[in-house]
């Protein structure tokens, strides 16, 4: 496998010694600095890859959420794919087998490891066009390996020096490539309405809403002492800016004016609440009304995929943050018993971005 250039390899170790979070003033500027000056940087050069190993650091406003997780990384490597899905299924992939690698040096919790096999090994059973994923998973030429080489190096930096930060940040980033998965698809079974295709969809995007419940299982591995010890670092890295996460919810339920008083408070997640996204066509929507019993029932299980999922969120949150603030500024674990169950919601017929999120 070919080194990356001594310049991005320089800042990759700049980044991973002890974590972002111990960076100088001087480190930063310089990193932002090397953003500026390859701002207009040709693909598949040394300058973009510099590029896209310091955003982090620019100047511009990005709110902290992702500069934590470099989720642009992952736009970048899902853009222009021809097939999204086997391009989602992947990265996921790839962000886990490099957790794996992580786990398998530190050499400190089987049980971790035991998960991580467990949920790559579904991966591989998951719907991709007429069959599993497994053989997209295995059939990765030269340059889409690269890519996913890329993908990795420029998105594995804890804050802190933390070991147990790695699965945290690599859970945010498989979660963050679900949330994009299952409104892509919903997406496609909204358009499929109507039509012989539509009940294959439904069902197989019914499979990738269970994806988030089995990542929490691995992250569950971590200890609230564990977990409270890289807390600090990650500063006002709060997952309720995820635009993938509320594209997500508005894709499948339509706008939820209970949500409003918080992601009012973000610019980027301002219009969610504003015309024409909070008139956006929902799936719940298009399924009622087709009137089409068989979606109605695969509806059914998709919703109780994904509520078994806020349940352990909130059950997470009661644990990690029982009686602590969340870092959005939200009352943690109270915050995420409100959302529980969804309710009804008035629909439009705004269609939603489909292409992966990020500010």
């Amino acid at each position: 496998m070919a080194l990356f250039p001594e310049s991005c390899t320089r800042i990759i170790d700049l980044q991973s010694g002890k974590g972002r979070w111990a960076l100088t003033e001087t480190d930063r500027a310089e990193l932002a600095a090397v953003h500026a000056r390859t701002r207009a940087a040709p693909p598949g050069t040394e300058e973009e890859l510099l590029h896209l190993l310091t955003r982090p650091f620019a100047t511009e406003d990005i709110p902290e959420y992702f500069r934590y997780t470099s989720l642009h990384v992952l736009a970048w490597y899902l853009a222009g794919a021809p097939d999204q899905v086997a391009a989602t299924l992947r990265a996921m992939d790839a962000a886990l087998a490099d957790l794996t690698a992580v786990e398998h040096a530190a050499g400190e919790d089987e049980e971790r490891l035991r998960r991580l096999a467990a949920l790559r090994a579904h991966l591989r059973t998951l719907p991709h066009a007429d069959g599993p994923a497994a053989p997209v998973l295995d059939t990765v030429d030269a340059a889409q390996r690269e890519r996913l080489r890329i993908l990795v190096a420029c998105t594995g930096f804890p804050m802190s020096d933390r070991h147990d930060e790695h699965v945290f940040l690599r859970a945010v980033h498989v979660c963050e490539l679900a949330y994009y998965l299952i409104r892509h698809q919903a997406g496609a079974v909204v358009a499929a309405v109507g039509t012989p295709a539509a009940s294959t969809l439904l069902a197989r995007l019914a499979r990738y809403a269970d994806l988030p419940n089995r990542v929490f299982h691995v992250l569950r591995t971590l200890t609230p002492e564990s977990f409270m010890s890289f807390r600090e670092a990650t500063g006002y890295a709060s997952a309720v800016q995820s635009l993938n996460y509320h594209l997500m919810e508005l894709a499948l339920y339509g706008h939820d004016p209970r949500k409003d008083q918080v992601l009012t408070r973000y610019p980027h997640l301002r219009p969610l609440t504003e015309p024409p996204l909070r008139e956006a066509y929902s799936l719940r929507q298009a399924v009622a009304e087709s009137g089409d019993p068989g979606l109605a029932g695969a509806w059914q299980e998709l919703a109780r995929n994904l509520l078994t999922w806020r349940g352990r969120h909130y059950g997470f949150g009661r644990r990690y943050l029982a009686d602590i603030q969340g870092s959005g500024g939200t009352e943690g674990a109270e915050y995420l018993k409100g959302f529980v169950v969804k309710r009804a919601a008035a629909g439009g017929r705004t269609p939603v971005p489909v292409h992966f999120a990020y500010r």
